[in-house]
């Protein structure tokens, strides 16, 4: 069995010709035939996203929302930090709340990716039993309070090596079928609470090549058979992301409908000298996407559509929302269907 550690995506190149080369084009019919529609577009809400900073107030969060919509993206991703709800911060529940609550009047659908909680960073972190029963409570909690269109309730195993005190020591946690198992018990947790709701999972895309290959592998093979599953995701960073999950599929024809759960050109926030290679990226990642058949393609650092250097004052920070950059334009001429 692979030893389950935090993954890092590869490095990548830093410019990008739309998905078409050899091979690669030819993708398993399989993952194609799964596809359910034509694609679908979201962005991440990263204000109202992990730990919201005390500057993201309601005016800075109306200002990013007021971006992503005009996107024309038709869902709104929203990666909820659970310490509020276990600490009693009440100010950044409501605001949370107020982000849903204008997703929803704007007509989008609302996507919900499990993001933890910082109280298991720092000393807090949890033994991967208790983990895994606190991990079955939030979801539960957030599908009854937020009943999302759609819920990933593993965003990528190896993230979450920070906030389990025995990540490398529990066999458990480096077992696939327990994953698998987890994965069930968190469907059928939100499905009990919101039973309109499509549940998935997602993986770092990396992981499917080099030592934790034979995991991830696993881990995406057996959970499509989990009972209430509708969807796998494939976070995808540069093109070694790409490949990695080409290859997958090629391997192992998914039968369940396939989404790029996360993508950007580099695992990392891109600097302004990299703003051409990242429209480049769009392009070719929603190129990537149709020789997939994906149903879902999500740009991850959405910041970045608006500007490279993201400033930490409310006032200023609503002015940055106005910028525009590049990728912006890309990602909105792609939702558009002009790509």
């Amino acid at each position: 069995m692979a030893a389950l550690v935090l993954l890092q995506p590869l490095p990548t190149q830093g410019s990008y010709a739309p998905y078409t080369s050899g091979a690669q084009a030819t993708t398993t019919t399989a993952s194609t035939a799964s596809s359910g529609g034509p694609m679908t577009f979201a962005v991440l809400d990263a204000s109202a996203s992990y730990a919201i900073h005390s500057y993201d107030t309601a005016t800075e969060q109306q200002a990013d929302l007021s971006m992503l919509l005009s996107t024309g993206a038709q869902c709104v991703r929203l990666d909820i930090g659970y310490a509020p709800w276990l600490t009693n911060g009440q100010a950044t529940i409501s605001l949370v709340s107020s982000v849903v609550s204008s997703i929803r009047s704007a007509g989008k659908c609302l996507i919900i990716a499990d993001a933890s909680s910082e109280t298991y960073r720092n000393g807090g972190a949890l033994p991967w039993d208790q983990f895994k029963a606190a991990w079955v409570q939030r979801v539960a909690m957030l599908a009854a309070l937020y009943h999302p269109d759609y819920y990933i309730v593993i965003k990528e195993p190896g993230w979450y090596v920070p906030f389990v005190s025995d990540s490398s020591t529990n066999p458990l946690f480096k077992s696939a079928n327990d994953w698998v198992g987890l994965a069930q018990n968190l469907t059928n947790a939100v499905l009990s609470a919101s039973p309109g709701t499509k549940v998935g999972v997602s993986v770092a895309a990396g992981g499917l090549s080099g030592s934790q290959q034979a995991f991830y592998t696993q881990f995406l093979n057996q959970v499509q058979s989990v009972s209430g599953l509708s969807f796998i995701g494939f976070d995808i960073y540069g093109q070694s992301g790409q490949n990695a999950t080409h290859n997958y599929l090629s391997r192992n024809p998914a039968q369940k409908a396939v989404w790029i759960a996360e993508t950007w050109s580099h695992p990392s926030p891109t600097k302004a000298s990299e703003a051409q290679s990242d429209a480049q990226w769009i392009q070719s990642i929603y190129y990537f996407g149709q020789s997939i058949g994906a149903e879902m393609l999500m740009p991850f650092y959405t910041n970045l559509f608006s500007g490279y250097t993201v400033p930490t004052g409310s006032k200023t920070l609503v002015t940055f929302y106005e910028g525009r950059t590049p990728a912006y334009t890309e990602f909105s001429n792609v939702v558009a269907g002009n790509p």
